[in-house]
């Protein structure tokens, strides 16, 4: 007795003929790449002639390199910092707009989201308008109220350069968070506020124990978005403060491009990339950690 074959229906055919195109692709701009990147790691290549193995050479020499060692913990600070920072200033802007009426907070949200689709390479030059010592807005702000003892060169002094460029970081990021909470906020029963009312709790009580805790999705992926921006940061610091001062604020990702493509150590470039990728999914696995918990319903 011959058993029937299974027919396979027309309708998965045809999805999985929309979808080979997208998966090709995939795999042509982002496996491929991401498996010759760990490739690379283990060998010695300058970019011309065949590759020599040298298997984890490459990650030996990273442990002992001081500037992998600054690149990395500059990258960290940016990120985390102005992370941080990013989500807190956008969960604040974004409960301030529920007090505006609708066609004022309509305006004020797209004013602020702006700067999110900004280029950072255009954000970067904005910034030195900004902080440039002689004729930049800041120090003549500072002059023009009368405290120019305060004027300094933002991205020349080694104790401002920082703090300069998670500045700029904040201005382009926390519009994200903005919306995001804004929109869980707009999401949240208007009755379970005016319980909170009647109950005798005041404004603050209301935003700290019942809207922030309900939003808690919407913060959760906000953090992530900022975070994994500022641990790709390149383009802003690039066009702000080029590494400087005595490359007080090189990142990881200029540090690999001059390994690479100013020193043609692909090899070792290669493997900052996969330390990196390793780096990028703890931070990840410890977010879900820090957001784990509870689920509100209502």
């Amino acid at each position: 007795m011959h058993r029937k074959k299974r027919r396979i229906p027309k309708s998965m055919v045809i999805g999985c003929a929309f979808l080979l195109p997208s998966i090709l692709l995939y795999v042509i701009f982002m496996v491929y790449p991401l498996l010759r990147t760990f490739y690379l790691s283990l060998t010695s290549w300058t970019g011309f002639g065949d590759a020599a193995y040298i298997g984890f050479g490459n990650f030996t020499v990273m442990l002992q390199d001081t500037m992998f060692r600054k690149a990395l913990m500059n990258t960290l600070y940016f990120a985390v910092v102005s992370g941080i920072l990013s989500v807190l200033v956008g969960i604040m802007m974004a409960w301030l707009n529920l007090f505006l009426r609708r066609m004022e907070g309509q305006v004020t949200r797209t004013i602020l989201f702006v700067p999110n689709m900004i280029a950072p390479t255009i954000t970067g030059l904005l910034f030195m308008f900004i902080f440039t010592e002689d004729i930049g807005l800041l120090n003549n702000i500072l002059k023009a109220v009368g405290l120019q003892n305060l004027a300094t060169a933002w991205l020349v002094n080694s104790g401002t350069v920082k703090q300069s460029v998670v500045a700029a970081q904040i201005w382009r990021q926390f519009g994200l968070t903005l919306i995001l909470c804004f929109a869980g906020f707009q999401g949240i029963p208007a009755g379970l506020i005016e319980s909170a009312k009647i109950d005798g709790a005041g404004t603050w009580k209301i935003f700290t124990r019942i809207m922030l805790p309900l939003i808690k999705p919407q913060i959760e992926l906000a953090s992530m978005f900022t975070l994994l921006g500022g641990l790709k940061i390149y383009d802003s610091v690039v066009s702000l403060t080029g590494g400087g001062p005595a490359r007080q604020t090189v990142v990881l990702p200029m540090y690999i491009i001059e390994n690479a493509f100013t020193y043609s150590k692909f090899g070792y470039a290669s493997a900052m990339c996969v330390a990196f990728i390793f780096i990028v999914l703890l931070f990840i696995i410890l977010m879900r950690f820090v957001f784990r918990g509870e689920n509100y319903e209502y």
